[in-house]
């Protein structure tokens, strides 16, 4: 190597080192000539740079500099950043043999590193001059390098130095210009003048400062007096020419053509970055480095000029590829260079390295190109096989190969960066290049947080307290002849980063104790020169880089801050490699030679996943795709591998943290993951066993006295989800991994990795982090004691020394740097500290300048920390070092656990109350998810409120959960978001005046009952005999059920006011579906029969809402104008478990078996003869509504079936199959009306012509008929319901019964029908209200004639305590019976409630169908006359309402049953003792009535001081008539933000009606100069008001996701080098030596120098206002949710500009853009957004037909992605998916979707007739379309959108 290579000028200067300047006392440029001067300290002078043959362009410089010397003017050569400045500096200081004195400027220099600093010896405090006080005072040049990179008013403690030549120093000593001292000599003495503590500026001090222009490069700008001192000259880069001879001279190799069109592109690149008409300017290319990059050609030739450029210029990382790479390619074509092939050639490799220790050098043989070559190049001390194993497992592709023959070879040249993504195997490459070559990588993790100073030296205390400096690993590898590799150049501050400069360029270094590194040929040529020893040299601070160290640099290609960390200063320091990513083939292939034994197609399969998240347009998925690197899928395969039961489902969602994912980005994971082939694991089983891992990972026999107390003891529940996790973590344990447990708080991280300890008896160190953990507090503790700086060992080094595991808690909370350094231990297993020593792993050679800590093979780290994201804020710890540890994710409990867990805690706590908490607590939890909530509510909460009421049982429970939620009593959208939720589970939180709220019906008083006679068997009439036939009953067909499975959520209707009603739940039926019956099955559940289409739909769990749905259409006949009613029955055969379905009109019969899963349909016919069988085949496709129907009478003990006008009875005998039916065939003239079952062996039958009839089963088996005369005419001549009353405890005699009838309340009968002697009959009538009824519109004759088809057990029911219930609709109930205050149309009918034993009545009122089936009335009054069917409940207590829409409604008619339920009601709510309560309402008699003159509206207060009790201030609390808070009568509210002093509430009674009318013109005056304000009437602000009220919620939601993102940003930074705030750790030496900027404080961030202003997102919304939206807004409301979604986001928005800039656009039929905001001027007031709303409206009712989705979609996209000055782009359009019928494809829109990469664009389908919306959303780009069918869904889609997008 010759000194040329070290730096550009000193090609041209032909090493006469100064053998001319002892001759000649001069040096001669031109006319202008300098002395040579004798230096005091010749090794302080630069050798090895300079002669006298130069190009002009240095010539002249160096002229410049002999003038600005001459004229003793300080000098500025500023200029693009590289080499050429300094090397033009050090060829001037060698020229002139001047000692100089080196400024490296950082970020972090400060005072203390220019001037003075205090050092500790013997244990004074003595100061030390640092650079600038030495120039000064022995005349040498103080070179100030790299200006622009310090921080404000730094450099200017200066000035005064450079335009006086005059400082003030800390020690006292003034430093005086030479002209002044002079004088001053000619009076006083040397010794005079030194207690006087003056010293002189020598003349021959000078300063030469470098610098790049700013704001052109990132840095400060110059201080305005600083720059005055200063003679500016332009260096830029050389000439063409010049630097063409120059790469000539060191490739002439290359043909000199390639070197010229290389040199030709890269000069053509870089005038095109100072072109003013430039559209896009590329990085500027770093033309110094070409020197190195075509040495390196040299040896490789045949190279193609664009690899060659690579180089120095790493594309892939620093160019856009949609912008800026384009225009590269076209300069490549342009210039005639030859492009890089995209693939190595298969044989470039390494061939062979031969190792020469003693030399420090090795031989090469390569294959390079294609081609064999040879070169040399420095190696390491070891030969091989003597080097110490690598500690990355390395497997050979020829990829890799390739790779490491391009490292040798740059390696012979020059230092260099590896750039890849993480994970790639960066460090994998460079450890094996290390091992090839003989050395020990030093490896240097760097965080964000170091400073340059750490970077080359640190500051320790001696034992006796003296102050030293200790080289870093850098110097050190430096010094030794190491390999130093630099990993994680992105994280450090640029400007750290370039400090470097000097020692890659020049191989020089200044270190901050004074002392100089120097390369290897300077080190040589100065000691032949000065003819001084290594030794001597040292004693004076100069040593020697040794010529076999080399410096690499590890950089994230992909980082989040990818081309912004790489800037053009740092492009000027490194030759730079890329670690391409492989294919799928090579990854297969090294993992599986990675994990011997591993399935293939399991890899394959795993890694093509990768590559398919990859590559997804998503950013969201490529963000996936990072966290799964090489390195987490060898674990992965490794854990399946040794445990191949299990799969990689889960594997592969711990490692991406699947469960933390935004919903969008989820759904498209699980799609690619589908489309892979990898489903999910096994189901978790029911017992969960430890599978030995206890035993072998114990260490109980290990365990010391010492540690023993280091075991976790704690009390701990077990559970099966907790007990899975644990035997993940024991699998991963035994593999060896550190282990980084994740999850939301509460959810017991710390107890499942205590317990685990626990059961492995491992003793633990444990660490908490927080926001001000340093570096140094988590490897030392440093303390002072008698005045001297002790280390203490860290929790992490006993760790590490003593073999025990390390806890490491809240790790997300310290800052990212910090945790960051845990890379190197984990990673290589080497960790500095900062008190000297090095952990290391226990084979690494030992260092006998370190002290060494082994690693313990014991050691494990366990790290916990909360998941990413909000509303956790804190670090990304999981996208650092996530794939050096297993993931385990921590989740709250399943529901049966959490019940299981919570029943151990509390054993005395009712189950209903841990269902209730449970119930509501995982509701929180899945608003949390969906972040609809902040807080994601733990299993911790939820622990301390059963604890609470395991101790307090007599606490109410709306009481005691308030100890949790209390925290969100000020965030008025999350106290309403929690009390809903809790109100649904029936725990009444937030309900004020409980007893206020009690709406329980109003009984009225029957008149008094009226016998009607007496009934009874006709004793005079012979019994007929029935025929009755019996035969099997046999399943017809049988099919498995297909079950549908939904899911319901169960409401408490109780939870802000007590009624009737106790339980209601929404079917999740369709708008046009009927409800035809419900059937109580009992504490299982109920059953629902529908019939548009038909299908059961079953509720199996009253509280979980665990649901299906059995459909029967396809089981059915299918007829014309068919509308059938379907009725339910139990069919025992286990309760609950059966359900017999009949359908009247075609009388098919099935059994819903629930127990074998399969539906039956039953033949209940007699055997037929064949010519009945053929006639079957005859029946009409239709049914007439006239023709006699079958029905089924649920209420005995047996199913019964008769046909209605008919004379058939059927008799089911439920069982297993085959079952029985009885057929009875009464005679002939019988028309059957109904049949009332009375016992199992008597039925009482209703005729259409005459009076009842008694059938009775005879124990003979003989079935009679008996007449039954009834006496009176006043009695009912028929029956609609019959029921046994309950006799038992009371001392009635008999049997009692109550029957039913049109005509009456209810009737009673004492033992007949149940015993046959005549019994005395007696009622209720019904009477006329002459107050009318509740509707007084009767419907009309058609639907009146359609009630006759109704099923009387459908619409009343009686209970076995004499209660009977009808149902009315609203035209058949009485006027009183509607509630006060309520309207009408809000109630869909009632239940009439008689008591038959009291003698009263009461109507329960029942809620108005939500959804109305507006087509389908006279099919509804076939089914029931209200829209409703009700059903007694098993409990003989309640019964439960179905409605058409598929609202059920259980309601409690039992008046025990419900004053028992209204106790326990108001338990809920507890009671407080007012005399605990401090009050400070003011009494009546305290207000001063007589100050209450005429409401006005005050003055205003220009300061804002609070008024309490006056009458003249605006926006006052506790007065009297002006506008404010808490007064008697002022005319509105006003809050000023004071607090409020509230006036008693007698007080305002007192105010007369005649001031409240006045009080009320002056509010509605003032209400309408609002509306005037903004141009809005007052019936805008109504319909304004209505829409924003639905979607109020949402905007809050909304806010709250672009709140968290300023959050983030507005965090505020750790400012070091402060005068005040708290001690620095790593300045406690500082301090004890007296510096003041040892401080540190917590300031807000500015931005970043020459970083650009963040701008806005760029948002588009595009909406169809197209008819179709109008035309079908009645079918599914599409058009409704569209306007609230346009209002949801502008009012979200209001305010946000800075954050997202948006604007709403529409399309229709009569184009693709109709602009209804603009970007720049979005609405801004409540009339601006209402006319949005109110425009689109009338677009889509006015438009022409058509569609033009795929053209607004284009133009928007277009329009977005033209605009410059934005952050990012969205757009998203709202269509509804009616484009089949325009021939619009799903292919098209996805094109479209993905024809821009720089625009996020999005589909929202709000309207879909039939499947359309599925299969579009189906055909579209996973995560980019989803389809609102209800109008809440559409705001968490948008939210979804937001938040997986904006917040990154």
């Amino acid at each position: 190597m010759t000194p040329a290579s070290n730096g550009v000028v000193g090609l041209f200067f032909r090493r006469s080192l100064h053998d001319s300047g002892k001759a000649g006392k001069f040096v001669k440029i031109g006319d202008v000539k300098a002395p040579i001067r004798d230096a005091a300290r010749p090794e302080l002078v630069p050798i090895g740079y300079a002669d006298k043959n130069a190009p002009p362009a240095i010539v002249s410089a160096l002229k410049w500099l002999l003038q600005k010397d001459a004229l003793q003017q300080d000098v500025f050569l500023i200029g693009v950043p590289g080499t050429l400045r300094t090397s033009v500096v050090l060829a001037y200081l060698e020229l002139c043999n001047r000692e100089f004195e080196y400024l490296a400027v950082t970020r972090d220099t400060t005072e203390a590193d220019i001037k003075q600093r205090r050092e500790i010896h013997n244990g004074s405090a003595l100061y030390s001059d640092l650079c600038a006080v030495r120039a000064a005072l022995h005349g040498r040049v103080l070179v100030i390098d790299g200006v622009e990179k310090a921080e404000r008013n730094v450099l200017p403690i200066l000035n005064n130095l450079l335009e006086n030549r005059e400082m003030q120093l800390d020690d006292g000593r003034f430093l005086m210009a030479a002209e002044k001292y002079d004088k001053l000599r000619e009076k006083y003495s040397e010794a005079e003048l030194s207690r006087m503590k003056l010293e002189r500026v020598s003349e021959n001090f000078h300063v030469i400062a470098l610098g790049i222009p700013v704001p052109t490069f990132k840095g400060h700008t110059l201080d305005p007096p600083l720059r005055s001192r200063f003679q500016c000259r332009n260096l830029t880069e050389l000439p063409f020419a010049t630097m063409s001879e120059l790469c000539h001279f060191f490739a002439p190799q290359v043909p000199r053509d390639k070197l010229n069109n290389l040199l030709a592109l890269v000069y053509g690149l870089n005038s095109q970055k100072y072109e003013a008409n430039s559209s896009v300017a590329l990085p500027l290319f770093p033309t110094d480095m070409l020197v190195k990059a075509v040495r390196i050609w040299n040896q490789n030739p045949v190279a193609p000029e664009e690899k060659i450029l690579k180089l120095c210029y790493p594309t892939e990382t620093i160019l856009k590829t949609d912008t800026q790479k384009p225009v590269l390619d076209e300069f490549i074509d342009k210039f005639g260079c030859t492009p890089e092939k995209t693939t190595k050639s298969p044989s470039d490799k390494l061939t062979q390295v031969s190792l020469n220790p003693a030399k420090h050098s090795a031989d090469v043989e390569a294959t390079l190109s294609g081609n064999p070559t040879t070169f040399t190049t420095p190696a390491g001390p070891f030969a091989d096989g003597e080097g110490p194993a690598t500690r990355h497992d390395y497997v050979s592709t020829p990829a890799h190969e390739a790779l490491l023959a391009d490292l040798a070879l740059t390696h012979s040249v020059s230092d260099f960066a590896l750039l890849g993504a993480r994970g790639a195997g960066k460090t994998t490459i460079i450890s094996e290049l290390a091992h090839r070559l003989g050395y020990v990588p030093e490896t240097v993790v760097l965080y964000q947080d170091m400073n340059s100073r750490e970077l080359v030296q640190t500051r320790r205390m001696l034992p006796n307290g003296d102050t030293i400096w200790e080289d870093s690993q850098l110097v050190r590898a430096a010094k030794q002849g190491a390999l130093c590799v630099l990993d994680g150049i992105e994280k450090v501050h640029w400007s750290t980063a370039e400090m470097l400069g000097s020692l890659i360029h020049h191989r020089y270094l200044q270190l901050p104790d004074g002392t100089r590194l120097i390369g290897a040929l300077h080190y040589d040529a100065l000691k032949t020169r000065t003819e001084l020893t290594d030794e001597a040299l040292a004693e004076k601070g100069i040593y020697k880089i040794a010529d076999n160290f080399r410096l690499v640099a590890l950089g994230d290609a992909e980082s989040a801050n990818g081309s912004r960390w790489l800037n053009e200063q740092l492009l000027s320091l490194f030759v730079f490699h890329s670690l391409k990513p492989m294919s799928i083939k090579e990854q297969t292939a090294v993992v599986a030679d990675l994990v011997p034994g591993s399935d293939r197609a399991i890899v394959e399969r795993l890694i093509s996943l990768v590559e398919r998240l990859r590559s997804s347009p998503d950013a969201g998925v490529r963000g996936v795709a990072a966290s799964l690197s090489l390195r987490r899928l060898v674990y992965i395969i490794r854990r399946h591998t040794q445990n191949q039961k299990e799969g990689i489902y889960d594997a592969i969602h711990r490692a991406t943290l699947a469960r933390f994912m935004p919903g969008i980005t989820r759904s498209a994971f699980e799609k690619a993951l589908s489309e892979e082939g990898i489903g999910p694991d096994s189901l978790l089983p029911d017992t969960v066993e430890h599978d030995g891992w206890r035993e072998r990972l114990s260490h109980a026999d290990k365990t010391t006295s010492g540690n023993e107390s280091m075991v976790p003891d704690i009390v701990f529940f077990d559970n099966k989800q907790h007990m899975k996790v644990m035997n993940d973590m024991a699998k991963d344990f035994e593999l060896g991994s550190h282990l980084l447990v994740i999850g939301n708080q509460g959810v017991g991280k710390n107890k499942i990795t205590d317990r685990f300890l626990q059961l492995i008896q491992r003793p633990r160190q444990y660490m908490q982090l927080h926001r001000d953990t340093t570096v140094q507090s988590l490897t030392v503790q440093s303390t002072v004691i008698d005045g001297i700086l002790k280390h203490e060992d860290s929790p992490l080094v006993k760790a590490v020394r003593e073999g025990l595991v390390l806890v490491v808690d809240e790790a997300d909370k310290a800052p990212l740097y910090v945790v960051a350094v845990l890379k190197s231990l984990l990673d290589s297993g080497v960790l500095y500290l900062s008190d000297g020593r090095r952990i290391q792993p226990a084979d690494m050679p030992v260092d006998p300048t370190i002290e060494a800590i082994p690693i313990h093979p014991d050691f494990r780290l366990i790290m916990l920390a909360n998941r990413p994201g909000f509303p956790f804020l804190g670090n990304d710890l999981f996208a650092v070092l996530g794939d050096l540890f297993s993931v385990h994710v921590v989740d709250n409990p399943s529901r049966a656990s959490e019940l299981s867990m919570l029943r151990q805690y509390g054993p005395d706590v009712p189950q209903d109350k841990l269902d209730q908490l449970v119930g509501a607590f995982d509701e929180l939890r899945g608003l949390s998810d969906g972040g609809l909530l902040s807080y994601p509510y733990s299993t911790r909460e939820l622990v301390n409120i059963v604890k609470h009421l395991q101790l307090f049982p007599h606490d109410a429970l709306a009481v005691v959960v308030r100890n949790v939620f209390d925290f969100d009593l000020y965030s008025a959208e999350a106290t309403r978001t929690i009390e809903a939720v809790f109100h649904k589970h029936g725990i009444p939180i937030g309900i004020k005046d409980p007893e206020k709220r009690v709406y329980l019906s109003k009984q009225f008083d029957l008149k008094e009952i009226r016998t009607l006679g007496t009934w009874g068997v006709k004793s005079t009439v012979k019994p007929g005999v029935v025929n009755m036939q019996v035969a099997p009953v046999h399943a017809q067909s049988e099919r498995e059920l297909r079950r549908i499975r939904h899911s319901v959520e169960p409401q408490r209707p109780r939870q802000t006011s007590f009624n009737e009603q106790a339980w209601a739940w929404k079917l999740p039926i369709s708008e046009s579906n009927l409800c035809s019956d419900i059937l109580d099955l009992g504490p299982v559940g109920f059953a629902v029969a529908t019939v548009n289409p038909l299908s059961v739909v079953v509720v199996r769990d009253l509280v979980r809402g665990e649901t299906f749905e059995v459909q029967l259409h396809s089981d059915l006949p299918s007829k014309i104008n068919w509308h059938p009613r379907i009725t339910l029955a139990p069919w025992a055969n286990g309760f609950g478990n059966g359900i017999l379905v009949h359908e009247e009109q075609s009388n098919n019969t099935f059994v819903i078996d629930l127990k074998k899963d399969v539906l039956q349909k039953l033949d209940l016919e007699a055997e037929k003869t064949a010519f009945g069988s053929m006639l079957d085949k005859f029946k009409p496709n239709s049914f007439d509504a006239d023709q006699h129907h079958w029905r089924l009478v649920r209420d005995g003990e047996r199913p019964v079936l008769f046909e209605k006008g008919g004379r058939t009875i059927k008799v089911l005998l439920p069982g297993e199959l085959p079952a029985g039916v009885e057929i009875l065939t009464l005679p002939e003239g019988t028309k059957l009306q109904n049949v009332l079952p009375i016992s199992k062996d008597k039925l009482l039958l209703t005729n259409e012509d005459g009076p009842p009839s008694l059938l009775t089963f005879e124990s003979d088996g003989r079935v009679l008929l008996r007449s039954v005369d009834m006496e009176s005419p006043d009695a009912p001549k028929t029956f609609n319901l019959l029921q046994r009353i309950d006799t038992s405890g009371t001392d009635a005699v008999g049997q009692q019964f109550t029957l039913g009838s049109d005509d009456f309340y209810a009737v009673k009968s004492k033992n007949f029908p149940g015993l046959l002697s005549r019994s005395e009959l007696q009622g209720w009538h019904r009477t006329s209200d002459s107050a009318g009824f509740v509707d007084s519109n009767i419907p009309y004759k058609g639907l009146l004639d359609k009630h006759a088809l109704t099923h009387p057990q459908k619409e009343t029911v009686a209970f076995s305590n004499g209660l009977v219930v009808k149902a009315l609709a609203n035209w058949e109930a009485p006027s009183k019976a509607l509630p006060v205050g309520v309207d009408p149309r809000a109630i869909s009918g009632f239940l009439e409630v008689v008591d038959t034993k009291k003698g009263t009545v009461q109507y329960v009122p029942v809620p108005q169908v939500e959804q109305k089936a507006y087509y389908h009335g006279s099919w509804i009054a076939s089914i029931s006359r209200p829209p409703f069917t009700i059903a007694k409940a098993a409990d003989e207590k309640s019964l439960l309402t179905c409605d058409t829409g598929g609202n059920v409604r259980q309601w409690q008619v039992d008046e025990i049953q419900i004053m028992q339920s209204l106790q326990e009601w108001h338990k809920l709510f507890g009671t407080e003792d007012a005399n605990e309560r401090i009050d400070f309402e003011r009494d009546a008699d305290q207000v001063d009535m007589s100050k209450l003159d005429d409401p006005k509206i005050g003055k205003i207060d220009p300061d804002n001081t609070p008024h309490v009790g006056g009458n003249q201030w605006m926006g006052g609390t506790g007065g009297y008539n002006t506008a404010g808070l808490g007064g008697v009568g002022g005319p509105f509210r006003l809050d000023a933000g004071h607090d409020v002093h509230q006036i008693h509430e007698s007080a305002k009674q007192q105010v007369s009606d005649e001031y409240l009318k006045k009080a009320r013109e002056i509010n509605r005056a003032e209400y309408h100069k609002r509306l005037k304000e903004i141009d809005m009437t007052e019936h805008d602000a109504a319909q304004y008001e209505a829409v924003r009220g639905k979607i109020d919620s949402y905007v809050t939601r909304m806010k709250a996701v672009i709140d968290s993102l300023e959050a983030r940003e507005q965090e505020r930074q750790w400012m070091k080098h402060q005068t005040s705030g708290d001690l620095d750790d790593g300045k406690l030496i500082e301090g004890m030596t007296g510096e003041k900027a040892i401080f540190r404080r917590r300031m807000d961030q500015p931005p970043e120098p020459g970083t650009t202003q963040t701008k806005p997102k760029r948002l588009r919304l595009v909406f169809d206002v197209s008819g179709s939206m109008y035309r079908f807004n009645g079918h599914d409301r599409r058009l409704v949710r569209s306007m609230e979604a346009a209002m949801m986001v502008m009012d979200a928005l209001d305010g946000k500009g800075e954050k997202v800039k948006y604007d709403i656009i529409g399309h229709s039929g009569d184009g693709p853009e109709h602009v209804f905001t603009k970007a720049d001027t979005p609405p801004s007031n409540e009339k601006q957004k209402f006319d949005v709303v109110r425009k689109m409206y009338l677009q889509s009712q006015f438009c022409m037909s058509g569609d033009f989705t795929v053209e607004a979609l284009e133009h928007a996209i277009a329009s977005v992605a033209k605009e410059s000055d934005v952050d990012e782009r969205f757009v998203v359009i709202l269509s509804d998916a009616n484009l089949d019928r325009y021939g619009i494809s799903p292919r098209h829109l996805a094109r479209v979707i993905e024809s821009e990469p720089t625009v996020n664009a999005f589909v929202i389908l709000i309207g879909s007739l039939g499947q359309q919306a599925e299969r579009l959303v189906k055909g579209l780009p996973a995560g980019k379309a989803f389809y609102a069918a209800d109008t809440s869904q559409l705001p968490t889609i948008i939210q979804n959108i937001f938040a997986s997008t904006l917040i990154k």
